[in-house]
């Protein structure tokens, strides 16, 4: 029960991290008895009578579908985690390192699987194709680099220079936002919010929000709810 108190959250993060993982795999059986097909094969999905006649198409092949998945919770977590600092900033909470980490390694893992199942379905060179592509591409190695690096061994080996790597997040980000608003597949949502958590790192804003009674609204709050668990516990 202790291990699940202090580590509520990190285990959150591994449990959302799963379930669309779970779904993606379902997709997906190996083939090891007819060498003349894929090794891995994807089950097409059907698509519903209504949802046909409106896109045109009957069926959507699931190498596809594990593709567009594994894309969107990439960007989701490249977000969330983006989205702590900010979250940090207006309501003066503690970041946990080891949530952290464990929402940018989630990132690292879609990132990679997006990658795989993009190349496992068009090739290699594909990703040098065209400019939305190779803008992917480059962001999925400055997160790459990150994801190996996400933990205590190499900050103490790269040192100073461990913070400097990591500011590339932003970088891989914005390539990352650059990508689906070339490909236009719903990009509002992610550079809105990509768009408020620079916002609120800047400067003069920043110390706006640190110098608010918000903060100390929150965490009252915060004290409130324990308060009440424990007299409900007690009683």
């Amino acid at each position: 029960m202790i291990f699940f108190k202090k580590n509520w959250a990190w285990l959150m993060v591994c449990v959302l991290a799963l379930l669309p993982l779970i779904k993606i795999f379902s997709l997906i059986s190996l083939n090891f008895e007819y060498p003349e097909f894929d090794s891995i094969l994807f089950d097409d999905y059907e698509m519903p009578e209504h949802l046909a006649i409106q896109t045109g198409r009957d069926i959507i092949p699931g190498i596809e579908i594990a593709i567009e998945q594994s894309g969107e919770w990439a960007i989701r977590w490249l977000i969330a985690v983006l989205l702590i600092t900010p979250f940090k900033i207006i309501f003066g909470t503690k970041s946990n390192l080891f949530v952290r980490q464990a929402m940018g390694i989630s990132c690292g893992i879609y990132v990679f699987l997006h990658a795989f199942f993009f190349m496992y379905h068009e090739g290699f060179f594909a990703v040098f194709s065209d400019l939305p592509l190779i803008l992917s591409g480059i962001s999925a190695v400055i997160i790459f680099a990150l994801t190996i690096t996400s933990n205590r061994r190499s900050m103490k080996l790269l040192k100073k220079h461990w913070k400097t790597l990591h500011r590339l997040i932003y970088f891989a980000a914005v390539l990352t936002i650059a990508h689906v608003v070339l490909l236009n597949k719903g990009w509002e949502l992610y550079a809105t919010l990509f768009g408020f958590g620079l916002v609120v790192r800047f400067g003069p804003i920043r110390k706006y929000f640190e110098s608010r009674k918000l903060r100390a609204s929150f965490k009252n709050q915060l004290r409130a709810v324990g308060f009440l668990t424990k007299m409900r516990r007690l009683s």
